[in-house]
């Protein structure tokens, strides 16, 4: 074992130290920041590490991720999807200080957050109705490419969303699945479906978070009450209907939440119809990443397309 990931393993306080002295060279962190008062482990596995550190220059959260091709793409790409709402001055998110690579990790630093599970779901569907009223001149699409956990999203600028939708989105994940030995059967049936349902929709390029589910929103405490706070984006700009159609998909947000959205935005008479289209997004890109009952519902929603 490489004498970095030993350290790691036996001193987590060497790396975390390691990361803020780096941070800290890039002159994103001020120099308090290396004077670490304590810190707590939040999720270690082979895939993440995750750590809340308390420094003399504030509290941080600091993720790490085994060093690949792709690692540090992934954190730029999450630090361009934070900063792009925190523009938008409508919802709280994380705050990004910096990324890099150490000593065999690469990692991203952000603002601690102290989070609870319910709060003002009220004013987060208002927030985050008005963060969908922030579009783009240039169509669908994002300036970089972001991800969907590690799933790599082409956002090619496009004029049409339909095109956009089924050929950036749902094709390169069938064609992912059938290299990985899932053919769907069915699939071309369900496209021409899917193409159906959004050849007459043309929705104004919104904002969207990209990966709304309830794993990705939280609520910070404070003296008037527990406010909404997204994190973990996967942006770009496109129908706001496919957030909302993630908020429904594993477990759904409370009904305040769309009362509230619905009070500030129109939500289309025939989102329902479009709805399973974009869950298929997520179920589909689920299969790719854990295969097993995720390729069944899958394939049970294409059929019901």
């Amino acid at each position: 074992m490489p004498a970095q990931h030993l350290a790691h393993r036996t001193n987590p306080e060497y790396t975390i130290t390691r990361v803020l002295a780096d941070a800290i060279d890039q002159r994103k962190l001020p120099i308090g920041a290396c004077d670490v008062l304590s810190y707590s482990q939040h999720l270690s596995n082979s895939e993440q590490q995750q750590f809340v550190i308390h420094t003399e220059a504030g509290d941080f959260f600091l993720k790490m991720q085994p060093e690949s091709e792709r690692v540090l793409d992934q954190f730029q790409a999450e630090i361009s999807g934070l900063l792009e709402i925190a523009r938008t001055q409508t919802i709280r998110t994380a705050v990004p200080y910096a990324a890099g690579q150490v000593d065999g990790f690469g990692y991203i630093l952000l603002s601690h957050l102290p989070l609870a599970v319910h709060g003002d779901w009220q004013e987060a569907g208002k927030q985050l109705a008005l963060m969908h009223s922030h579009t783009s001149d240039h169509g669908y699409g994002y300036n970089k490419t972001t991800f969907c956990g590690p799933t790599a999203l082409d956002n090619r600028w496009s004029a049409d969303w339909d095109d956009f939708f089924i050929g950036q989105r749902l094709e390169p994940l069938l064609r992912t699945l059938a290299d990985k030995g899932d053919h769907l059967t069915g699939s071309d049936r369900a496209l021409k479906a899917c193409f159906h349902l959004l050849s007459a929709h043309q929705p104004e390029p919104s904002l969207v978070h990209g990966d709304l589910w309830s794993g990705n929103i939280g609520f910070i405490p404070d003296r008037e009450g527990s406010k909404p706070v997204i994190y973990d984006p996967a942006c770009f700009f496109g129908d706001a209907e496919s957030d909302l159609a993630m908020t429904e998909l594993f477990g759904r947000f409370p009904g305040s939440f769309y009362a509230a959205y619905r009070s500030v935005r129109d939500i289309d008479e025939s989102y329902d119809e479009r709805r399973n289209v974009y869950q298929l997004f997520h179920l589909l890109n689920h299969a790719v990443l854990f295969g097993g009952h995720y390729v069944t519902q899958s394939r049970d929603l294409m059929r019901r397309l």
